[in-house]
């Protein structure tokens, strides 16, 4: 069990964001007596204007110290950073000096030494041997080079290089993540998605409740779960939507910035809503008779592990997927479509199934993805890495 390390967590998401493996993980170290200093998403002065309304504090929460949230876990907000970090060298330098200070400055007052730098920031090259770590991780669970926004594919590309150069171990959550860097890394795990299957096996009890805003939405009911992003496929939505006016299409989780809402503009089936209480989210799937993995078929989708697969497993659910490896491990259980009519007849049949020996098996098999499996093979994986470093030191 890995127990007495500070670890400094590089973050793409806010503490408060919707939970992944990050927070999950986090959380699981402090709680085994590690302290971590949870560093929440880099805001850039652009972002900062553009969610003025939601992020005016930002600049005044940078400026305190870090937030004690639990023994020996902290979260931390950095400074507004200049923009285009991933599309220019020179911003990235500016904006990772600024980085290195502050840390050093908090992990001072903290009292660390030789941390583990836990990054899920692909960027983060120049912080590597700025803080004095004994390890450096880094947990690469996007295709950051096929992302859209302020981005430039090679720039990306050279800093995530060079990080997993300096890195002692690179974990890839998706076989096709993996396969792009076999070879390129000296350290190198899989360590996929799961989900909080005891949480999400709740939408199959009696007494889980069905949420009242549902009650007035017509059955069948087609669920998703998750933000959605670029990356979901509203024109898929909008396509099956249309094909079928009689079914609702229910769509749970935040919506992005750039997102291609006007797809399903004027859809009366369509309904949004929202971002909503992790404990009701059992409630929602319960409501819903087929889930859907409605994702681009880019290279994102390739190297996505997406929560929502492991979650709609563990509620027993019938799901539908384009095609994309992750979830073509779990043909059988899942509905694999490679095209819109194709997605369509599979939706019918989801929709229609009547089967309980189908749903035990994917509840099933979601116990093999449990949150805890994941942490025990990342904790593995660590502490070898760890015995190989200090025996190195040691020779």
């Amino acid at each position: 069990m890995l127990r007495g390390y500070d670890t400094i967590c590089l973050s793409t998401q806010d503490w408060d964001d919707l939970w992944t493996r990050k927070q999950r993980f986090m959380l699981r170290l402090a709680r085994q007596g590690n302290r971590v200093l949870y560093v929440q998403q880099q805001l850039h002065l652009a972002g900062y204007l553009r969610q003025f309304r939601a992020q005016w504090r930002r600049p005044f929460i940078s400026m305190a110290d870090s937030r004690r949230v639990e023994e020996n876990l902290y979260i931390y907000t950095l400074p507004i950073l200049w923009p285009g970090d991933m599309m220019s060298l020179a911003a990235n330098r500016l904006n990772y000096a600024v980085i290195a200070r502050s840390l050093r400055r908090e992990t001072a007052r903290l009292g660390m030494r030789n941390p583990i730098l836990w990054t899920y920031v692909p960027t983060a090259a120049r912080l590597a041997g700025a803080l004095g770590e004994s390890l450096v991780i880094y947990e690469c669970v996007d295709d950051f080079r096929a992302a859209r926004g302020l981005v430039k594919r090679e720039v990306v590309g050279q800093l995530e290089d060079a990080l997993e150069k300096k890195a002692d171990l690179v974990i890839v959550t998706s076989q096709h993540l993996y396969d792009l860097k076999r070879g390129k890394v000296s350290r190198l795990a899989l360590i996929p998605n799961g989900a909080d299957v005891e949480h999400f096996a709740k939408a199959m009890a009696p007494e889980t409740r069905i949420p009242e805003e549902l009650h007035s939405v017509p059955q069948p009911r087609v669920g998703f779960l998750g933000s959605i992003h670029y990356w979901v496929d509203l024109d898929l939505v909008r396509y099956l939507a249309v094909a079928r006016p009689e079914w609702s299409f229910v769509l749970v989780g935040p919506v992005g910035r750039l997102a291609n809402i006007n797809a399903v503009s004027g859809l009366k089936n369509v309904h949004f809503m929202g971002r909503q209480p992790y404990e009701k989210l059992p409630g929602y799937l319960k409501a819903f008779d087929a889930c859907i993995v409605p994702y681009v078929p880019d290279d994102v989708a390739k190297g996505a592990s997406p929560l929502k697969l492991y979650e709609y497993l563990a509620a027993g659910k019938p799901v539908v997927s384009v095609d994309m490896p992750e979830a073509a491990q779990f043909e059988g259980l899942v509905r694999i479509a490679g095209g819109r009519e194709e997605f369509l007849q599979a939706l019918a049949a989801a929709v229609a199934e009547d089967d309980p020996g189908l749903v035990r098996r994917r509840m099933e098999e979601a116990r093999r993805h449990s949150w805890e499996a994941r942490f025990v093979q990342e904790e593995q994986v660590v502490e070898q890495v760890m015995e190989e470093t200090l025996h190195a030191h040691r020779h």
